[in-house]
């Protein structure tokens, strides 16, 4: 499900990078593309500002997923080393603990981003 929506996406993003690229670069041309629906060139302006907004926000999408899929795909490699830490009574906190740092994360913003989210995915796991 993620993968075809992750495609979906790159799909639009390609698609209305085309079309913010060549209203750039076509701003003004009094034979352009748009012409016919939008007579003010003016608009190639406010089209090519669009897509470009759209386009970076999809890129956070893309970034959301990868981001997801890379934490569940932790969580599953490590399934069994999860299972024995939580029979001897460990916390999510310090399962997550032991994964970072055998993975070479000691301290910072970094390691306590991937805490946190390594937590969230922990308490899902099963």
């Amino acid at each position: 499900m993620l993968k075809t929506i992750r495609n979906i996406i790159y799909i639009l993003m390609i698609l209305i990078g085309f079309v913010a690229m060549y209203s750039l670069l076509n701003a003004g041309n009094p034979e352009g593309l748009f012409r016919p629906i939008f007579p003010d060139p003016l608009y190639d302006i406010y089209i090519a500002f669009t897509a470009s907004v759209t386009v970076f926000i999809l890129g956070f999408f893309v970034f959301f997923f990868r981001d997801q899929e890379g934490f569940q795909k932790l969580v599953e490699l490590n399934g069994a080393r999860i299972r024995k830490m939580r029979k001897k009574n460990k916390s999510d906190e310090e399962i997550a603990d032991s994964i970072l740092k055998a993975m070479g994360f000691r301290s910072g913003y970094r390691y306590n981003m991937a805490k946190k989210k390594l937590i969230i995915y922990l308490s899902e796991f099963q």
